[in-house]
């Protein structure tokens, strides 16, 4: 009896081993065509075992007045609805919100900022290509606008370094395109990977800065319940 058990206990052992071990990986696809926009977000952790997919809004600029508009299929993602497309929009009043949020969390939790520099420099960048087609209309401006997404994009990269451990050599292109017409296309896909123990060590290294601070738990409370209502909104 004693040896099953045992057996057992060792199994036990190795499966939590092997989760713990495992990687959580994942792959964005961005791509803009004119007015044609999709993002889609992949996650595959377990060894593949369980795959999640989740459709990102798309987002189109309107005016000052109203702000951001975005659109959802909701279909296939993880948060269903009865509504199979979800929209609205991004104003200054949310965004006042938004920063009042996050204010609201970094004062409720010990050191935020420290644990998310540390847990984003755990995470692995295994392939970056992002290539950008544009035209102003102006060979001149087309021209000036080409050298100015290089700029942009390399200083955006740089920066993403500096917080994530790049494994891959990004990929950037920029073509200009000699139109008489505006037009722009973008397609951006980023794959990385993070270990799963790591995470879980990670979430509880955040629980504790959390309780470490006199209304921290009802601070994070309050936001997350907030942005529930909204979402069911």
């Amino acid at each position: 009896m004693w040896k099953w058990i045992g057996i057992a206990i060792i199994v036990i052992i190795l499966l939590v081993l092997a989760v713990l071990f495992s990687r959580i990986r994942w792959k964005l696809d961005i791509a803009k065509h004119d007015s044609d926009d999709r993002a889609h977000l992949e996650i595959r952790f377990l060894y593949g075992l369980i795959k999640i997919n989740y459709d990102i809004p798309a987002i189109l600029i309107a005016n000052l007045q109203k702000g951001l508009l975005y659109r959802l299929d909701r279909n296939k993602n993880i948060h269903k609805t009865d509504a199979s497309v979800d929209s609205g929009n991004i104003n200054a009043e949310k965004i006042k919100h938004f920063i009042h949020d996050v204010r609201v969390l970094l004062k409720g939790t010990k050191a935020l900022s420290r644990w998310l520099r540390h847990t984003l420099a755990h995470v692995t960048m295994t392939k970056m290509e992002w290539s950008t087609n544009i035209s102003l209309a102006d060979a001149a401006y087309t021209a000036t606008s080409t050298g100015i997404l290089w700029g942009l994009k390399t200083t955006l990269i740089g920066f993403a370094s500096s917080f994530v451990h790049m494994n891959c050599t990004p990929k950037l292109f920029v073509v200009p395109y000699w139109a008489n017409r505006l037009r722009f296309t973008t397609t951006l896909t980023c794959e990385g990977n993070v270990s799963l123990g790591y995470l879980f060590f990670s979430m509880f290294i955040l629980a504790y800065r959390i309780w470490r601070v006199p209304g921290g738990p009802e601070a994070w409370k309050r936001v997350l319940s907030k942005k529930s209502i909204r979402h069911e909104g």
